[in-house]
């Protein structure tokens, strides 16, 4: 939580006070509680434990025990939106990927939401690309907030690919490497348009 003087200043409110800007969305905006890891492939691979998203694709799971998927990634975000929601007290997790937040997935989260019992939720918001319009994250975050879901992440614009798993064990969200090793410089810059990425997945995009 962050301090003010003569009150607080919570994580939402900062991000809502951010987004008035006028340069909100043409510079890489990251905000979290503590910096993102990296976890190699081969390590959420293992034993069969992750689950991948396509975009359109969401994924849920209650009450992780050990035996359940542990992690669930997005690898090659660029324009697209990678969205997680965990509660702490019963390691149950929802997470989406998506170009546009549809009626459908508020329905999906609502649903998630409303069969848990006295929850201690976590909201990761991660994606898109410099110019993409902000509007589009003033929608998610006030949904989320509608429904007093805390955020405590978000990671989004910038020029890069994102390749990003979160933990069903801890919540905890990791840079994924690929290839299991640190990424040289430049090495994730994204060279597709919004156009060219239009062109490829808008088929596939409707959750």
């Amino acid at each position: 939580m962050f301090i003010l003087l003569g009150g607080f200043l919570t994580f939402e409110d900062m991000l809502m006070e951010d987004m008035q800007g006028a340069k909100f969305n043409l510079n890489e905006y990251a905000r979290s509680f503590k910096k993102r890891p990296h976890v190699s492939k081969s390590k959420i691979d293992a034993y069969d434990n992750a689950v991948y998203l396509k975009i359109g694709q969401w994924w849920a799971q209650k009450d992780y025990d050990g035996m359940k998927k542990r992690y669930v990634a997005a690898t090659g975000l660029t324009y697209d939106m990678f969205l997680s929601i965990y509660d702490v007290n019963s390691r149950s997790m929802l997470a989406a990927r998506t170009v546009d937040f549809e009626e459908r997935l508020k329905e999906v989260i609502k649903d998630f939401t409303r069969g848990l019992k006295r929850p201690n939720l976590e909201f990761r918001f991660i994606g898109m690309q410099n110019g993409e319009d902000p509007v589009a994250v003033r929608t998610v975050v006030e949904f989320v907030r509608s429904l007093r879901i805390p955020v405590f992440e978000v990671d989004l614009f910038g020029n890069l690919t994102r390749h990003i798993a979160v933990d069903a064990y801890s919540g905890m969200s990791f840079n994924v490497l690929l290839e299991d090793r640190i990424y040289k410089p430049g090495e994730l810059v994204n060279s597709m348009t919004k156009e060219q990425f239009e062109r490829a997945v808008r088929p596939q995009a409707s959750l």
